[in-house]
């Protein structure tokens, strides 16, 4: 541009994606100069579907939309953001149905439908459509700040206790004895040394936790079986 100054383009969309118009039906031209967007009809029937559908008194409409508002919230977040948007959207389902309700048959059937339609096709609050920028709009609202394994966090702050259960499982790396009952041969080791004791009869062996006055021939880190000679650990 001349004179040094310059001017951002927040968006390719319109460049890239273009705008499909109708400019005649059956030969004749539309009296509207550039044609009609297709979008532009479709936002248009949409809404005037759903002024109907809310305006009717039904209480099918708002359960629905809590249903899908409430399921869209629990995808992006946790219980919590469902919970919130599934009351959100069915108070606000009620409120604009009783507002819908006071208002004339010409102004609710024609010029709502035709201002929603003209302001959801030429708005770009941010370079993209408004339905992408209201749906990126409240994913962001909705979603927890902090996130792992793809759970919401609460947020960060002092500690709060919960009544949380956690399952563990112990492995061999664990430095407590676990029942076990090992058949050789093989060599079977431990972390920390044992008390081993051979049975009377069988010569089958027996592995306990070490006491006070167990005697140090009897400590063992690494027990070797042989053939079908069993080891079974007692804690």
């Amino acid at each position: 541009m001349s004179g040094g100054s310059t001017a951002g383009v927040r968006s390719y969309q319109r460049i890239f994606s273009p705008e499909r118009r109708i400019h005649q039906v059956e030969g004749r031209p539309l009296p509207v100069p550039g044609g009609v967007p297709l979008r532009w009809l479709g936002w248009m029937l949409g809404t005037l579907v759903a002024v109907l559908a809310v305006g009717s008194g039904s209480l099918f409409v708002p359960a629905a939309a809590a249903v899908a508002a409430g399921a869209g919230g629990l995808a992006i977040g946790d219980r919590t953001a469902g919970l919130l948007a599934a009351t959100a959207a069915a108070a606000g389902t009620l409120i604009l149905g009783i507002f819908l309700g006071a208002l004339d048959w010409p102004f609710r059937l024609v010029v709502l439908p035709m201002a929603v339609a003209t302001a959801a096709t030429q708005a770009t609050p941010d370079g993209r459509r408004p339905e992408r920028f209201a749906l990126s709009w409240a994913g962001l609202r909705l979603a927890p700040s902090r996130r792992s394994l793809g759970r919401g966090l609460p947020s960060a702050g002092p500690r709060r206790g919960t009544d949380t259960r956690i399952w563990i499982a112990p492995d061999a790396r664990g430095f407590r004895l676990r029942h076990a009952r090992v058949t050789g041969p093989g060599s079977v080791g431990f972390v920390e040394p044992v008390a081993v004791r051979r049975r009377l009869r069988g010569g089958n062996l027996v592995v306990r936790e070490p006491g006070l006055f167990t005697r140090r021939s009897r400590l063992r880190h690494r027990v070797v079986l042989k053939p079908g000679q069993t080891l079974e650990v007692r804690p």
